[in-house]
């Protein structure tokens, strides 16, 4: 055998490594097509991080050395053993499966499932239709009453032939059947041949009383969820998994009684109908391809004679930010130009530039996953400790990240208070350091904690030079701090810090919604300098009033977990004269029977009362919440601290529940005007408040039942 150190590339298998491995040099490059397999026994991964530099220390039981070149893996299960570990510590990347729900389609809703609007729709846009039937038998039917005036094929279990037919452009469309592994619904990719898709039947499935004992564990919670007005099953609902057997005898009783208010599932005498939007979007996801130079245009017509089963479909589907038209609403020609021009797109893909990465950063790692997630299920990699989520769009492939709030401050040992005055104001920051032991936060540049002495450091640093390397990877960055001036500071700290490894551009977003991001993407700005010399000053006030007034009270009452703020002090300061006014005292008279109170300093006097005006008034509900009357309420109401409204409308925020939540704008978008009268029906009277521009009040970003609601929010307790 030739020596093999001497080859460029060597294309092996599993067996052939672990005979051979030790003959191989190293290598700049190694694909691994079946990652699974090389996972099933640990020395293979041991073989592949030897043959890529790595070398293993028996006495101190570690893997030492640097990656001398790249793996790459593929994965059909990402299923992963201990030994998969390895990967993250030393080559940064986690194993996983991902899953991409980026689209571009137009969907229609149409309340007519006969062979003649099947006939209608094919006849206005042409060829490079795939019809789905909710069967094979009708399927069946529905080629049968199409094949004499179209040119059709049929693809079911039985009958293949016709899709290499349709592939070569023999015939203009396929019937198929709509299932989620079904070969038209997952092994279709003809971003040129496939221009829109027909759903014959809403894809639902059915779950009746006869199937209550052989429903998964996971069915069985999902249903007694949907009866969690039944107070039996709403007291089991946080132990379903314990008590299965218990929850499902319950369901037997209530499922032909109990009809649950909820709008997107049919439920009838004995039966639950759920809308399938996996398949749907997975089969309509057909006509809407990833490439080169972008993203396909598609068309999806969901068609179904049971008008509550689809209004039940288009309910569910705005959960996936999935907006269904009319079909008196479509313009066919427009869509039919739109369908070709991006396929004659595609054609000339090799014009095209790849589609760019792009760093997009966030604040919290909570809304890094949440973004990352409306777009499909992301790849996750980790590069000195930062959580990249990363997942393919139509103009980026995105990476997203957090910077875990400000990564630098002003520094306490320099100037006065972080500041240097010489005639001019000069701010001085440095990283942002936390004791891990007592989580105190310091800027000072020193190894241990000015606290407790301790040397365990977490250095804003080391995030700082994570988030380079990843932008000079990129090579475009876009920061997605939040829309106040303190995410307009941290935008700017990044863009300084990032310098020189790429373009850096601000994204606005008022909601962490899928609308809302794609929105933000569209139309990047600059950092506003002005909104960061807002915050500078805010800071530096902070520092020498709030902070010189702190130490006075640690002095004074030595304990240094006190704190004056350059607001607390004055609030405090108006509440103890407010104290002070109410200990005066002053003699009042009160007349039960009028309900009044007057200062007066005779214990009996006359009193004339006249009717002077009498009016009706009309009383319109109180503005939407601004940051402000949310803080009242939440205390007046529920009795909440600032601290924790603030925190839970940050986890609401992030969640993408309710827009941002720092605000004293009392305006309400078209967007929250039109979810409010989806909700309200004709009871919605839509009025107008505060002016117009980029900010907002605080509302809800979608409409959910209340007791939807209340089971999210148990979730999140869970």
């Amino acid at each position: 055998m030739q020596n093999m150190r001497n080859f460029k590339i060597v294309i092996t298998t599993t067996q052939f490594l672990s005979k051979h491995y030790q003959e191989l040099g190293f290598f700049d490059f190694i694909f691994v097509d079946d990652v699974d397999a090389i996972l099933k026994a640990s020395k293979n991964v041991d073989k592949l991080l030897h043959l890529l530099g790595f070398r293993y220390d028996f006495k101190t039981k570690s893997w030492t050395g640097k990656a001398r070149g790249c793996l790459m893996v593929s994965t059909a299960t990402a299923k992963k053993g201990k030994k998969a570990e390895l990967f993250r510590q030393l080559l940064n990347f986690d194993i996983g499966s991902s899953r991409i729900t980026v689209r571009n389609v137009e969907d229609v809703a149409v309340n007519d499932e006969s062979a003649e609007m099947i006939a209608a729709i094919l006849k206005k846009l042409g060829t490079g239709g795939i019809i789905y039937a909710r069967t094979a038998e009708e399927a069946e039917k529905i080629y049968e009453s199409l094949k004499d005036d179209f040119r059709i094929g049929i693809v079911t279990a039985t009958k293949k032939g016709d899709y290499e037919k349709f592939v070569e452009g023999e015939i203009d469309h396929l019937v198929g059947t709509a299932h989620y592994y079904g070969t038209l619904v997952r092994g279709l990719d003809l971003p040129e041949r496939i221009r829109f898709a027909v759903f014959v039947g809403c894809p639902a499935f059915r779950v009746t009383i006869d199937d209550i004992d052989s429903l998964s564990p996971q069915m069985v919670k999902l249903l007694a969820y949907l009866y969690r007005n039944v107070d039996e099953l709403e007291k089991l609902l946080p132990v379903v998994e314990k008590h299965v057997d218990e929850v499902r005898e319950i369901l037997k009783k209530v499922m032909g009684k109990e009809k649950p208010q909820a709008k997107d599932v049919v439920v009838r005498e004995g039966e639950v109908i759920f809308p399938d939007l996996r398949t749907y979007i997975q089969g309509s996801g057909r006509t809407s391809r990833l490439f080169a130079g972008g993203l396909t245009k598609g068309a999806s017509f969901l068609m179904e004679d049971d008008a509550e089963l689809l209004s039940a479909f288009i309910e569910r589907a705005k959960l996936y930010d999935i907006e269904f038209k009319r079909i008196d609403e479509v313009d066919f020609e427009r869509l039919s130009r739109e369908l070709d021009e991006s396929r004659d797109r595609y054609r000339r893909r090799q014009e095209f530039d790849l589609i760019k990465p792009a760093l997009f950063i966030v604040e919290s790692p909570t809304k890094a996953r949440q973004i990352s997630r409306f777009f499909g299920k992301p790849s996750v990699k980790v590069l000195d400790g930062a959580v990249v989520y990363e997942i393919p769009m139509q103009k980026y492939v995105l990476m997203v990240t957090a910077s875990i709030g400000h990564v630098v401050d002003l520094i306490t040992n320099r100037g006065f208070h972080g500041v240097l005055v010489n005639g001019k104001f000069v701010p001085v920051y440095a990283s942002i350091k936390r004791c891990r032991d007592c989580s105190y936060q310091f800027t000072e540049e020193r190894e241990n904690c000015p606290k407790c002495g301790s040397e365990n450091i977490d250095n804003s640093k080391s995030r700082i030079d994570a988030l380079r390397k990843l932008a000079h990877d990129a090579e475009f960055v876009i920061v997605g701090t939040d829309p106040d001036t303190e995410g307009e500071k941290i935008a700017w700290d990044l863009k300084n810090l990032l310098s020189g490894c790429g373009a850096v551009k601000r994204a606005e977003f008022h909601e962490v919604t899928r609308r809302a991001i794609l929105e933000a993407l569209e139309s990047l700005r600059d950092v506003d300098e002005n909104l960061v010399k807002a915050q500078v000053v805010r800071r530096i006030e902070d520092r020498w009033i709030g902070f010189v007034l702190s130490q006075k009270l640690w002095e004074r009452f030595a304990n240094r977990n006190l704190s004056a703020g350059r607001a607390q002090t004055p609030v405090l300061g108006w509440i103890i004269s407010r104290f002070q006014e109410s200990r005066e005292k002053k003699k009042i008279a009160i007349v039960r029977d009028l309900d009044l109170v007057l200062e007066h300093d005779e214990e009996e006097f006359d009193l004339t009362i006249e009717l002077v005006e009498e009016k009706e008034e009309l009383r319109t509900p109180l503005p939407p919440y601004t940051t402000e009357s949310l803080l009242s309420d939440a205390n007046r109401i529920l009795k909440f601290s600032v601290k924790q409204t603030m925190q839970i409308a940050q986890e609401l925020f992030e969640n993408g529940l309710i827009t941002y939540h720092r605000t004293d704008s009392t305006r309400v978008s078209d967007v929250g005007q039109r979810i409010a009268k989806e909700y309200l029906g004709d009871d919605f009277v839509g009025r107008d408040w505060g002016e117009g521009g980029a900010h907002e009040c605080i509302r809800p970003t979608r409409h959910l039942q209340e007791m939807t609601f209340r089971g999210l929010f148990r979730k999140v307790c869970w």
